[in-house]
């Protein structure tokens, strides 16, 4: 039976009402979000049937000159309980906490709990209603996990199974998301991708508008945009304003095609 995601629309169309609310403050940083939103949402839940995950270096190359600004006005959203971040090796990732706990609860429900002994209740409250809400960090360690949180050894054990930690060192954890190796793939196709047109580049350069022309889709699943911003945020390119228009060139970060 062919599975259905359209409970994944109807999610991101709550979030989506709550930021159009929000950006009638004018916050540079919600405008950026809403940028990548509108471009790719769709796409991330038509090939990777999860809500969309935005890179903080994104959010910097649309604002370049305003990188101190980004950091205030998402720290504030990251206090207000709006947004989570998660470390990766690709760059720090965020995510709207009414999405991410969409997908805690999906991952507990979709999984057999009985077996491990785990009441599915219990856990679930105990991490959308406490935990996530009052752990605004990337890490927590285990000491704070039973002792302020009241997870036992098989609740962790079975959060680290389910994605949702992620071991960073001894009994210290990553918040993670779930799934995530299908958005590695693609986010390193992408890159890999759109370096290689710029390295046969004679000046390893090439106009925007002609860049965006090239025939990229199967290779750039979330969109040119959402691709494009994340290459020049994680330093692999740079734009240069020119009289034609801005020109893409490669970076000086490497990465290994």
């Amino acid at each position: 039976m062919k599975r259905s995601y359209s409970f994944l629309n109807s999610n991101s169309k709550k979030r989506s009402k709550t930021i159009d609310d929000s950006t009638k403050k004018s916050s540079l940083t919600l405008n950026s979000l809403q940028f990548f939103l509108v471009e790719s949402k769709n796409l991330f839940i038509d090939y990777l049937h999860m809500s969309p995950i935005i890179f903080k270096h994104q959010l910097y190359s649309l604002a370049s000159n305003n990188c101190t600004l980004v950091d205030r006005e998402l720290q504030e959203m990251f206090n207000q309980n709006q947004i989570r971040f998660f470390h990766s090796d690709l760059g720090i990732m965020l995510m709207f906490t009414n999405d991410y706990q969409f997908l805690v609860e999906q991952q507990l429900n979709e999984n057999n709990l009985s077996s491990l002994s785990i009441e599915k209740n219990r856990l679930k409250q105990r991490l959308t209603q406490d935990l996530l809400p009052n752990n605004k960090r990337l890490s927590i360690d285990k000491n704070s996990l039973e002792n302020g949180f009241d997870l036992n050894t098989n609740d962790i054990h079975l959060l680290i199974q389910l994605g949702l930690l992620l071991p960073k060192q001894i009994d210290q954890y990553w918040f993670s998301i779930p799934n995530l190796a299908q958005f590695v793939a693609c986010i390193e196709k992408g890159r890999r991708t759109l370096i290689q047109i710029l390295s046969r580049r004679t000046y390893r350069e090439i106009p925007m508008n002609e860049f965006r022309l090239r025939d990229t889709k199967k290779q750039c699943l979330l969109g040119f945009d959402y691709h494009i911003h994340d290459l020049i945020g994680a330093n692999l390119a740079h734009v240069i304003d020119a009289p034609t228009g801005p020109i893409v060139k490669m970076g000086p970060e490497k990465f290994i095609i």
